[in-house]
């Protein structure tokens, strides 16, 4: 066991013999079998295709295709990152906009993220020294004993995390059904189910989605071909069976697919996006099927009912609901009643529930036949304010070789929590509300400016102007409801070519696809 320690601290030997004969040649193997460099470093699936790539190009290394699968298999497998460790960073694989100011040391924030995410720096983990000769490549960054000693200890090689999962992980098998939830922005809420099946080489998946809108009743169905990596790291392509439309949100749009896997394999979350800025998508959550035949409770279409009314309708959706279903299986917390069941079928059961007027605001969990929803419906009464959502975004031009960058915003209501001031962690989320939207550019007397900008819609969707005007608006976008209103702030810029740097990462599973 102390030996087996000693040899991970020191490096992680490789041996595979596809990286050892493509590699090997500049990264030399010593009598531990550990490779100079490779062994002494951790990535994430998009780190190693990064690297993979730079070596393409530069040309360091030949490799064909199905080469570059199996090489990258091996390492994301091999010298990867544990599920406890991916899951903080998920959202730059996601390519979700997050804020990392307070995420880390600030000295180590600038060195990293004034080029890129520090997700991607953190992405890799390495040994002291590596991280060293790493930084020393990097000429925008001051190289100094406290910034390698500050990402030394933020992403090391050696950790708990990655010893326990390396010890324990195996392929998963992830073959058979699983029940989604997704939301899309100004689309609302989906439910459907996953179908996976097994691909051509270990670790690769064929999968089938169905999923229908809670507010429509619109139907979507996709189909994918998946890698996973590391036991945990789901990368893929999927494309809609009814494309309608050349809508640039058109929810049937070919996408790609990153999702974190738990490490007990209960659960799947991540993101289904597309978009020239990747910034339309699904946030998506999916759980397996139960293997007993139970009841799951999925979603309701309701996110808050108002104190003191009555004979409200709810829809409850899931999975394999009972034949019979009485107001005594459905529970919807203190100070709701169960006044009827009005239908149910084996995925949805429909009833009617009065809110009591003493009742207190505050979320509740829902249960039927046994299946619990957690903090799935807000009580409230009264609206404090609405926020629009993002609060800040990007918008961009389009030129001949970059398509515009649109966004889609949601109105939120939301009740002040028990401090009684707005805008603070105890406030109450009540869902999406229906607005009427506008828009102001900074600065203008009038609107004359609006016609160089774009437009948004009565949906929310923000449009940039077609023809490029050269420069960058700011842009407030405004939700009216109920005499309230919330804004978002919104850069509209020229095409944002800092992305031509990500399209090394795009092609991560098309190694899987192109093979199968």
């Amino acid at each position: 066991m102390l030996a087996a320690l000693f040899l991970f601290l020191v490096g992680i030997p490789v041996t595979d013999p596809t990286v050892i004969a493509k590699c090997g040649a500049c990264h030399k193997v010593d009598e531990q079998g550990n490779m100079q460099r490779v062994s002494f470093a951790r990535a994430t699936p998009e780190g190693w295709q990064a690297l993979l790539k730079r070596k393409l190009r530069t040309g360091q290394i030949t490799i064909t295709q199905s080469e570059a699968r199996a090489i990258l298999t091996y390492l994301s497998d091999t010298l990867g990152l544990a599920p406890e460790e991916t899951q903080p960073l998920m959202y730059e694989p996601e390519r979700r906009v997050h804020d990392e100011t307070g995420s880390a040391n600030e000295t180590l924030l600038k060195a990293c993220a004034k080029c890129h995410t520090l997700a991607k720096a953190l992405s890799w983990r390495r040994t002291p020294d590596d991280w060293k000769q790493f930084l020393s490549t990097h000429y925008k960054v001051k190289l100094t004993d406290d910034l390698t000693k500050l990402i030394s200890d933020a992403a090391p090689l050696d950790t708990p995390q990655w010893a326990s999962w390396s010890a324990r992980k195996q392929s998963p098998d992830l073959t058979g059904r699983w029940l989604v939830t997704a939301h899309m922005q100004g689309r609302g809420q989906f439910c459907g189910q996953l179908l996976v099946k097994p691909g051509l080489n270990p670790g690769e998946f064929l999968t089938l989605v169905n999923l229908r809108s809670i507010n429509d009743g619109t139907v979507i169905e996709r189909s994918g071909r998946i890698a996973v990596y590391s036991g945990h790291e789901w990368r893929g392509r999927s494309k809609g069976a009814n494309r309608a439309s050349s809508a640039p949100d058109d929810p049937d749009t070919d996408a790609r697919e990153a999702m974190w896997i738990s490490p007990d394999g209960s659960r799947m979350q991540g993101r289904w996006f597309w978009g020239q800025y990747q910034e339309f998508g699904f946030d998506v959550s999916a759980q397996p099927a139960s293997a007993t035949g139970g009841s799951t409770l999925l979603a309701v279409d309701v996110a808050s009912l108002k104190i003191g009314t009555t004979a409200n309708r709810l829809r409850l959706i899931g999975d394999h609901f009972p034949a019979q279903v009485t107001p005594a299986d459905l529970a919807a917390g203190a100070g709701v009643t169960v006044r009827r069941i009005i239908s149910n079928s084996p995925s949805e059961v429909v009833a009617e529930l009065d809110v009591s007027p003493d009742a207190q605001p505050g979320r509740r969990d829902i249960t039927l036949a046994g299946s619990r929803l957690p903090a799935a419906l807000a009580l409230y009464d009264r609206i404090d304010y609405i926020r629009v959502l993002p609060d800040s975004a990007m918008a961009a031009f389009g030129n001949e070789t970059h398509l515009r960058g649109f966004q889609q915003f949601e109105a939120i209501a939301y009740q002040r929590g028990p401090d009684n001031r707005l805008h603070t962690a105890d406030d109450l989320e009540l869902g999406p509300i229906k607005a009427a939207w506008s828009m102001e550019v900074f600065y203008e007397t009038d609107t004359s400016q609006h016609d160089l900008v774009g437009s948004v819609s009565q949906t929310g969707f923000f449009t940039p102007a077609a023809k490029n005007p050269g420069t960058n608006y700011d842009v407030w976008v405004i939700a009216t409801a109920n005499d309230m209103t919330g804004k978002s702030y919104v850069v509209v810029t020229i095409p944002t070519y800092q992305f031509q740097g990500r399209t090394y990462v795009r092609d991560l599973d098309r190694w899987v696809a192109e093979e199968q």
